[in-house]
């Protein structure tokens, strides 16, 4: 079986090279080709929690497109996507209904909402499963990553109705195969039947960290020190747990623990989207406070705390 990660990103450079060391078929698909260059000639190197080397075959995006028609489909395959949101683009998502639509297994593991009704295709929801990580990386360039923390990852099907194939041209990708590829690599692995709820318990927790990080320019440690900082996150917190209720969601009190067990964890982590505003970036604030707002505009409530900390990042971005 063949694992295709695409994104060259922190989570992607540490999951492909933990997959070819244990001996998995993996080829990485990178946005660059540059980045693609050095993975070819020097491997992956990971330090941290894992410390290994792996030989692991990269190629650019333009050149994964182009061979996509051409490509032998016949042994069983699955695509690990760990691209950032703002990485999502149309012509991204025209290849993944493509890949899915010809049999191969979409494993999502991005943060934020709003990437799945992007890739909508009836054929292709058989194959749709999202993966929710608390793995803990950091890349430090384009083939070396430190694997700063273990966690666990957590699948299930997005369409949980719409699990039988719609051809058997091709062999089938199912929970089951995931986990244990994935396993293999020394990788937690569960399969859950309320893979929702462990979306938007991770959801949560990047909408209460990231932004409140980001805009006061802080490692995660330092969130809850203060009474002021600790009030916005339990806002936050509370405005999100009464949105997921809308969405037939129940969160429980304990994520507010987990939170804040995040934030001790994690203590001297600079979050995603600090990095981005530091560096200029866009950040991922659309798929995760923008999600959130957007359902719960749908749902006719009122997200104050989300709405101003969503503008004042957007008013970050702009400012560069």
């Amino acid at each position: 079986m063949l694992v295709e990660v695409v994104g060259g990103g922190s989570l992607g450079l540490l999951f492909a090279a933990k997959l070819a060391a244990a001996g998995c078929r993996v080829k990485l698909v990178t946005r660059s080709r540059e980045q693609a260059e050095a993975v070819n000639k020097k491997g992956i190197r990971v330090e941290g929690w894992t410390e290994l080397t792996a030989e692991v075959p990269a190629l650019a995006f333009p050149d994964a497109v182009s061979g996509l028609n051409s490509a032998d489909r016949s042994e069983a395959r699955f695509i690990l996507l760990a691209v950032k949101q703002t990485a999502f683009t149309e012509e991204l998502a025209s290849y993944l209904i493509s890949s899915m639509e010809q049999g191969a297994g979409l494993v999502s593991l991005q943060n934020g909402i709003g990437h799945w009704e992007k890739l909508d295709s009836e054929k292709a929801r058989p194959f749709m499963i999202q993966a929710v990580t608390t793995e803990g990386a950091r890349r430090l360039s384009h083939s070396e990553v430190a694997h700063t923390g273990r966690g666990w990852t957590r699948i299930g099907h997005i369409h949980a109705k719409d699990t039988e194939p719609h051809t058997e041209k091709v062999p089938q990708i199912n929970l089951k195969t995931v986990q244990d590829c994935l396993k293999q690599a020394g990788f937690d692995v569960f399969v859950s039947k309320s893979i929702e709820r462990h979306i938007w318990s991770k959801l949560l927790i990047n909408a209460v960290i990231n932004p409140l990080t980001a805009l006061l320019r802080i490692p995660n440690g330092k969130l809850p020190e203060t009474s002021d900082s600790l009030l916005l996150m339990r806002k936050l917190f509370e405005e999100g747990r009464d949105l997921a209720l809308t969405q037939h969601v129940t969160v429980e009190e304990s994520l507010w623990d987990e939170i804040l067990e995040v934030c001790r964890k994690t203590a001297v982590n600079r979050s995603s989207m600090l990095q981005d505003i530091a560096a200029g970036r866009m950040t991922e604030i659309e798929a995760i406070t923008g999600g959130l707002l957007a359902k719960a505009e749908r749902a006719g409530m009122s997200m104050p705390t989300h709405e101003t900390v969503y503008r004042l990042i957007k008013a970050a971005e702009q400012s560069g």
